[in-house]
């Protein structure tokens, strides 16, 4: 059985100022990245608007590393400190996982690593098994974004089996094969085996508390599903057909109200 370690190390400063620039750009309607990025780095939060990109991108590398150089002893102690924190969790958590997925985790992968730097939203990287988290983190988040990200990693190791016919392209944003891969982890994760083995409860996006079927809370109907005492292969398919027939109901009401 190959058990991979999550291993945190620090972001090299090209890596940040690289996710920096991304973020800058970057606003997918549920997670406004660019308003996290310019609260994280405010000498970015009123730029010229007739600035090029080119130009915009010169601006975040002065700002970024003029920051990173600053914190960068920080950034080593944080990785040492988070690195001690998931260790406890990090066996007992990804065998845990690989049975209640029913998927082995890939034979070649050793090292799942946890990038440390100055970021203001944590970006994970399916075909690279690594993610990205940002200093001052609380333990719990630590914790908890540890087993959210892997999550997703083993989650979509079952899903390529389940359903090849999905491009990889829908592992994404804003594709429905994400949004779900994201609603997932709280009824899996506040759920046995999982609820007892860590300090938090799993919240997503606060955009999948607001979704109804009728008067029910879709996240509530999610939870019922993943808590049936059926295969999990049965829970994932249920809980897919089910979030995709709200939303299809959703656009068709939004398509009659146009008409």
């Amino acid at each position: 059985m190959n058990i991979p370690k999550l291993k945190f190390k620090k972001m090299t400063l090209k890596e940040n100022i690289d996710t920096i620039k991304w973020a800058y750009y970057e606003d997918n309607g549920t997670l406004s990245v660019h308003d996290f990025t310019t609260q994280y780095f405010p000498q970015l939060a009123h730029l010229d608007k007739n600035l090029s990109r080119k130009e915009v991108y010169q601006i975040i590398e002065q700002v970024v590393k003029e920051e990173y150089e600053k914190c960068e002893e920080k950034i080593n102690q944080e990785v040492i400190r988070y690195n001690h924190i998931w260790e406890n969790y990090n066996d007992i958590y990804f065998q845990t996982l690989e049975t209640y997925l029913g998927v082995r985790w890939p034979k070649n992968l050793n090292i799942i690593d946890g990038k440390v730097g100055l970021i203001p939203v944590f970006p994970r990287y399916l075909d690279h098994f690594c993610f990205s988290i940002s200093t001052e983190v609380e333990d719990w988040k630590i914790i908890e974004t540890c087993a959210h990200e892997t999550l997703h990693f083993l989650w979509f190791e079952k899903w390529k089996i389940m359903h090849p016919e999905i491009p990889r392209r829908e592992y994404d944003a804003p594709f429905l094969t994400w949004q779900y891969s994201e609603m997932v982890t709280d009824p899996i994760l506040n759920n046995q085996p999982f609820s007892t083995m860590f300090p938090f409860h799993e919240y997503g996006y606060d955009s999948f508390y607001n979704m109804y079927d009728g008067d029910v809370l879709v996240m509530d109907r999610l939870r019922e599903i993943y808590s049936e005492d059926i295969g999990i292969e049965d829970k994932i398919n249920r809980g897919f057909e089910y979030v995709n027939n709200v939303l299809e109901k959703e656009e068709k009401n939004d398509r009659d109200n146009l008409s």
